[in-house]
């Protein structure tokens, strides 16, 4: 089995369409490259994105402040935050319209930091300044409370049933995603989105592909886990895009994610991915885990 050449990918593309759109050349000039290479195909993530962002549950909550975290969402008005520099610190500032005073002693129940004030606007607000606290606030409170509502019904579900929600591939939850379409995704610190690629693939028979990720991501934290395109698959490419760092990670769409690389067998193989019905035959969007 040896590792394909710039000629053989380009013959390929151009004979059986292995790869559509084909991109013969490096296209660099301020974007994160993609087209092809020397020994590779260097392929790019197109503007649809699932962005994993997960309900608090029962681990993270108990049963009183997960109802006030329900009502915050039942609350009238907007909760954002935005950036202050008391006492010469950046901070943050979860902000509530209204004056009722008992949704922010909940949120600051959940932080278990913070202090509570009333500006002249008359809208309350809860200031965090340590840097873990607005770390998880961020990280964790925060997306889940711009979740929809009945986000905290199930998880308040959860804690009456003393069950825990746990990421299940044979039981995946679809609801743990949120569906972001545009040029730049932002992936919460810690977490991960899907995507697809740009290009649709069909590899031949004798030949089976390796994906690894784009230096410009990997040296930000950013890792690109794609599993082998096996022989005689076709489809569009799901990407997993992890986020390791503690920060939020901007991923840019119709850019270069991901370089493929080619082997080709010494002979074929006795049963193909096409042949024994691969549950992810043809794929033409993101596709969560199938049992």
């Amino acid at each position: 089995m040896g590792l394909k050449p710039d000629r053989w990918i380009r013959k390929m593309a151009s004979e059986q369409r292995m790869i559509e759109p084909f991109v013969d050349g490096q296209v660099r000039d301020g974007v994160i490259s993609y087209g092809l290479s020397s020994y590779g195909y260097d392929i790019r993530v197109a503007d649809e994105f699932k962005v994993f962002q997960p309900e608090i549950t029962a681990s993270k909550l108990s049963d009183v402040q997960c109802a006030y975290v329900a009502g915050i969402l039942d609350a009238q008005g907007r909760i954002g935050y935005t950036d202050l520099e008391p006492e010469g610190r950046p901070a943050l500032a979860l902000i509530v319209a209204g004056d009722d005073l008992r949704v922010l002693e909940g949120l600051q129940a959940i932080v278990g930091a913070g202090r509570l004030r009333e500006p002249d606007n008359g809208q309350s607000e809860l200031i965090v300044s340590k840097a873990a606290d607005v770390q998880y606030v961020l990280s964790q409170v925060w997306p889940y409370l711009t979740h929809r509502r009945d986000a905290a019904s199930r998880a308040l579900a959860e804690l009456k049933s003393n069950k825990s929600i746990v990421v299940d591939p044979k039981n995946f939850n679809a609801a743990s995603f949120v569906d972001f379409k545009g040029e730049i995704c932002v992936i919460p610190p810690n977490s991960f989105a899907l995507g697809r690629t740009v290009e649709y693939f069909r590899i031949p028979r004798s030949t089976l592909t390796i994906c690894v990720g784009k230096s410009s991501y990997a040296r930000c934290g950013i890792i690109v886990n794609v599993t082998p395109f096996e022989p005689s698959w076709e489809g569009y490419v799901t990407l997993e895009i992890s986020n390791t760092t503690p920060l939020p990670a901007r991923i840019y769409a119709n850019e270069g994610i991901a370089q493929v690389l080619f082997f080709e067998g010494d002979e074929e193989c006795e049963t193909s991915y096409a042949d024994k019905k691969g549950k992810y035959q043809a794929q033409q969007s993101i596709v969560l885990p199938r049992l």
